[in-house]
């Protein structure tokens, strides 16, 4: 039995596939590259955390006043067992974030989709 094939209405239209400008390649990350850290996505920060692991209690530590508009550089990148990069951040005039947090985990790929890190 042959499959009945359906007249295409809009030929220029592809409606395979995710449209062609939400398309993301993975940003190359580097040692040293340079971040300003934007406005979160939500009420807290989905993809910068404080520490690898994350805990309940820990969502809602990092206060938006205290990051936003921060110049912060890499300095060291984790790569996970499914694939994904970390990357280790500190002010770039060595400062800590708050008192005793000298270093914040984000998830860089996702974070700058989400424009919560936009790369200079």
């Amino acid at each position: 039995m042959k499959k009945k094939e359906y007249p295409n209405l809009f030929p220029k239209l592809d409606t395979y596939g995710p449209p062609k400008e939400s398309i993301n390649k993975p940003y190359l990350l580097k040692l040293g590259a340079s971040f300003r850290i934007g406005m979160p996505a939500n009420q807290s920060y989905l993809y910068i955390q404080e520490s690898m692991t994350r805990k309940k209690s820990n969502l809602n530590v990092l206060h938006p006043k205290k990051l936003f508009n921060q110049i912060v550089v890499a300095t060291g990148i984790l790569e996970l067992s499914n694939s994904k990069q970390k990357a280790i951040l500190e002010r770039k005039d060595k400062n800590d974030f708050y008192v005793g947090l000298r270093r914040i985990y984000v998830d860089i790929n996702d974070a700058i989709i989400a424009k919560e890190v936009i790369p200079l």
